[in-house]
């Protein structure tokens, strides 16, 4: 037997010992690729969901949305057929018992088609997606159990005999129906408010839904309240008069909310339903209620029964079912249309995003061969080098070890500086992007939270389960004239003190918004109750009250303040700021320097408002502006010496609006300049016609808007207007109110005396009523002073207003100014004002506002007169 040298064993663990030492390092290098293969992965992962969530994000509110719509389908379904339950039940209640099986068969049908409304809102709540509330069964309960007893009333007054009617249980049975119907509008309101809070956006929709289902419901509590007193033939007692009355009311309120509605406007798909509507409901129909409540005002001869009047009436009540049902049917599809697109879309990211997957792990493999292996060998070469060893590439088991290549070292230090620079690149835009996150969220000037900030902060709090909480706008009065005064510096400093005393006020109670200029929001958690909140904005007022140190000078500024508070008025998104801004401007309109809490009328205010300047481009266009005008007399013979030109609209739904129903979302808007570029032109060329026509001293009077006193073209556009129409300079007086004086002061009088000079009369309307100071007599090139009306209708039972005339009049002599009196309208004022030495005048006594055919008439009677 051959035995083995102890050097030959030795030279074997030697070997032995290399080997697996390079298996090891190989081992080590394979764990690495491994790891950071699934670190790519998951990367590749994450990017896939940031890609593929917000499409399903999308997806799954347009589904809710669907969901949420539907529900307020069946929610308005069900509160119908409670309402027509009343129909059915009217006319069992006018016949003689078992009469008519048919008419008992009809309620019994209404009474089935009602339960099931019912009983299909309770399995509804069943089938509900999470993200749909569930409707309380409290509501769903209460309103069955006051079904119940309306219904076992209406059966005991329909068993008893004709004769033995009377008007009271008829009545009484019907107010049972109706308190059912108003028990179930709490869970109709419950549905609005949980799909506001759900998605704000939908909240509007589903308000003007709620509308159109209350006229219906209008429409049918003013029948069953006079089919009773047609049934017995009973006059109407002074209480359904007015029952009935206030209906009509609430009806036609309803009527012209609808009209200012976009959904229902000119070119949508609901204009001709709506019309139906108002041709059938609110022409037929509302003429059948107002002869019934004429005929029950008398004796009770009434021309219809009660059986009659309820298949002449209900019919008429169709088309408001058929738009509700319709402008419900256009949400439902306007939502699955969305969420078909949304499903299209995630479909296609989905696929997308598969095929990018694809690329990158075909990118991952390559990186893996091309270059994560290699440069992990190359940090093994380093790594060996450094410890003085002989790296090799590898060793065959039967020959000698083979040389590796020979790798440059600077090559790869280079590399890994150029690793080490992007990482710190990477970091730099971290910190790059958090920074402008930051300011993305904080006012520059103040270092407050900025409207982002606000609203991030809103939904941090909404997120929280029964949050209540209260908004406040701010908006400080008489910033801008400090701004004007003083500069854009010292305005800075004035917003920086007054934020952090809206921050010392709220402390750490909530958080303060600059909104932008000179605005101011706050946020109150946990205040939900507006009486909390309104003590806050006692605090504020007096805070800001309090004089500010700018630049060396004593500023003394105050605040209007409009307050909202959820979940009272309203989800806590940007809603609830909108209703603390309508407040807000409530709060300006009573006179500056208080607060004012949100009331829901200030939302149908703003819909009209929003409503009229939408059609205002329309209105302009299509030439929809009329110009209307009132005589000016002398008052000592009472002979026409001009003409104010007063603006209306003729608008194709509405019928003639006055002024005041338009003109300030008008001064509101851009079109205010063209609109009284129109104006100027218009009263100009008229004015020119008449004096042509044979009134060669008339006068025409002309009101600007502010907008056009920012316009550097001021002059200029007088002198076109003149130039074009003919118009003498003199015979052309431009009124210029208090307020325009106030917002413009220096700045008008430059533009104001090149109006002098073209010889144009500049009244000042309205003197007294405001702030003006009497140096406005003696800076302005005024020519005139007229007499608000306020002071000259107080005459006759105010010593005070008779001494503001007076002294008015006074003035206007001192100063070389004639004097015209606003207002007049009996002939008792008309000659105490002459016996003042008032020489002109204008009023209702001599003329309301009327049409330029109607002035020209107006014109030839006085010629002949004074001929």
């Amino acid at each position: 037997m051959r035995h083995s040298s102890p050097a030959r064993f030795a030279t074997l663990g030697r070997s032995g010992w290399r080997r697996l030492r390079r298996q090891g390092r190989a081992l080590d290098l394979g764990h690495r690729l491994w790891i950071t293969a699934i670190a790519l992965a998951g990367s590749l992962l994450a990017l896939t969901a940031l890609v593929v969530g917000p499409s399903a994000t999308a997806y799954r509110d347009s589904q809710d949305n669907l969901a949420r719509v539907s529900r307020l389908g069946q929610v308005f379904e069900a509160a119908n057929r409670l309402s027509a339950e009343r129909g059915p039940a009217n006319v069992a209640m006018s016949i003689p018992p078992g009469s008519d099986p048919a008419a008992l068969a009809r309620l019994a049908a209404f009474r089935a088609a009602s339960d099931g409304a019912l009983a299909a809102l309770g399995g509804l709540d069943a089938a509900a997606g999470a993200a749909v509330s569930t409707l309380p069964y409290r509501f769903l309960s209460a309103t069955a159990s006051r079904l119940a007893e309306a219904r076992q009333e209406v059966d005991r007054v329909a068993g008893l005999p004709a004769a033995e009617r009377s008007l009271e249980d008829i009545t009484g049975a019907i107010a049972r129906m109706v308190a059912a119907v108003d028990t179930f509008q709490d869970a109709v309101a419950w549905e609005i408010r949980e799909i506001g809070r759900a998605d704000p956006s939908l909240a509007g929709p589903a308000l003007v839904a709620h509308v159109v289902s209350d006229l219906r419901e209008y429409g049918g509590r003013i029948g069953s309240a006079l089919i009773p007193a047609v049934a017995v033939h009973r006059p109407l007692d002074i209480r359904q008069l007015a029952d009935a009355t206030q209906m009509r009311g609430r009806i036609l309120e309803l009527l012209r909310l609808l009209r200012g509605q976009a959904a229902f406007g000119h070119g949508q798909p609901l204009e001709t339903l709506f019309g139906t509507v108002e041709a059938t409901f609110a022409g037929r129909g509302l003429a059948l209620i107002e002869a019934t409540i004429a005929e029950g005002r008398g004796t009770g001869r009434y021309s219809l029964t009660a059986d009659e009047l309820t298949h002449r009436y209900v019919p008429t009540l169709k088309p408001v079912e058929a738009l509700r049902d319709r402008y419900l049917a256009g949400m439902v599809e306007g939502f699955a249309a969305e969420r078909d697109a949304m499903r299209r879309r995630l479909v296609a990211v989905a696929c997308g995003a598969v095929v990018v997957l694809a690329l990158l792990a075909f990118l991952l493999q390559s990186l893996n061969a091309s270059v994560l292996r290699p440069l992990l060998s190359a940090r093994e070469f380093v790594v060996a080098l450094s410890r003085g060893e002989a790296p090799r590439e590898g060793e065959r088991p039967d020959g000698p070890a083979r040389a590796a290549p020979a790798i440059r070292i600077t090559g790869i230090r280079r590399l890994f500086d150029a690793l080490a620079v992007l990482e710190e690149r990477m970091r730099e835009r971290a910190r790059l992007m958090e920074t402008l996150r930051r300011q993305a969220e904080t006012d520059g000037l103040t270092g407050m939270s900025n409207r982002r900030g606000l609203a991030l902060a809103m939904a941090r709090v909404a997120a929280a389960p029964d949050a209540p909480a209260a908004a406040l706008m701010i908006d400080l009065d008489g910033f801008k004239k400090v701004n004007d005064t003083l500069g854009h510096e010292a305005g800075d400093d004035l917003i920086r003190q007054a934020g952090a005393r809206l921050a010392a006020c709220i402390g750490r109670d909530g958080l303060v918004a600059r909104m932008g200029g000179d605005e101011f929001a706050i946020l109150l958690p946990g205040r939900g109750e507006p009486a909390d909140a309104a003590a806050f904005a006692e605090t504020i007022l007096h805070s800001l009250s309090e004089p500010f140190a700018v630049e060396g000078q004593t500023i003394h500024l105050g605040a209007s303040i409009g307050i909202a508070a959820s979940p009272l008025h309203g989800p806590l998104t940007d809603e609830l700021i909108a209703c603390a801004d309508m407040a807000l401007y409530e709060a300006k309109r009573a006179g500056r320097h208080c607060h004012r809490v949100f009331a829901p009328s200030l939302r149908d205010a703003t819909l009209a408002w929003t409503a009229r300047q939408q059609e205002l481009p329309r209105a302009l266009a299509a030439g929809e502006f009329e110009l209307y005008y009132q005589p000016q007399v002398a008052l000592g013979d009472r002979r026409l010496i001009g003409a104010e030109a007063l603006i209306r609209w003729r608008h194709p739904r509405l019928g003639l609006l006055a002024p005041g129903e338009f003109l300030a979302p008008l001064e509101a808007s851009r079109l205010a300049a063209p609109v009284g570029r129109w104006v100027l032109r218009t009263a100009c060329a008229q004015g020119a016609a008449w004096r042509r026509a044979g009134a060669p001293d008339l006068r025409v009077g002309v009101n600007l808007f502010s907008a056009q006193f920012h316009s550097a073209s001021l002059v200029d556009e007088v002198r076109a207007a003149l130039a074009e129409s003919g118009l003498p300079g003199s015979a052309l007086e431009i009124e210029i109110t208090e307020t325009i004086i106030l917002q413009h002061d220096e700045a008008l009088i430059a533009p104001l005396r090149a109006l002098r000079d073209l010889g144009v009369g500049l009244a000042f309307d309205d003197f007294g009523t405001g702030y003006a100071s009497l140096s406005l007599l003696k800076r302005f090139p005024l020519t005139r002073l007229k007499i608000d009306r306020s002071f000259v209708q107080g005459m006759e039972g105010s010593a005070q207003d008779r001494a503001i005339v007076q002294s008015v009049l006074t003035l206007g002599r001192s100063f070389g100014l004639a004097v015209i009196a606003e207002g007049i309208e009996c002939e008792t004022t008309a000659q105490r004002l002459r016996a003042e030495g008032c020489e002109e005048a204008q009023g209702y006594l001599f003329g309301r506002p009327m049409p330029a055919g109607a002035f020209a008439d107006l014109l030839r009677a006085d010629a002949r007169r004074t001929a």
